[in-house]
């Protein structure tokens, strides 16, 4: 089952979209950040992965997003794991929302490959 998580986000800091809960995987179809601002913004997101260590992992670093625009990542899928988090931090004073659209799945029914 689908759901979609938004929020609007604080200027200048960093904002928790979305954490995977206890038991859980997530598949990542939908990243979607939109400027409302009626300047230019930059904007960065991170995926924070918990195995064993914290690792952040940028997606977006500094991007400069044009006044009234947005950024959309749709082609693909991401899996991440339980207590894994996605944060977004808009630049200070800029007007931006952010959305994520996943599927839950208990843990288990998505194979994991990887080291």
């Amino acid at each position: 089952m689908k759901h979609t998580v938004g929020k609007n986000l604080t200027a200048g800091t960093a904002n928790t979209i979305f954490v995977v809960p206890p038991g859980y995987k997530a598949a990542v179809e939908l990243l979607f950040i939109s400027n409302l601002d009626a300047n230019n913004k930059t904007v960065s997101a991170l995926w924070r992965h918990i195995n064993g260590a914290t690792v952040d992992i940028d997606i977006i670093d500094s991007y400069p997003m044009s006044s009234h625009s947005y950024i959309q990542f749709s082609n693909g899928i991401l899996i991440m794991q339980q207590g894994d988090s996605f944060i977004v931090t808009p630049e200070a004073g800029a007007t931006q929302s952010a959305l994520i659209t996943f599927d839950l799945y208990k843990e288990g029914q998505v194979p994991y490959v990887g080291a």
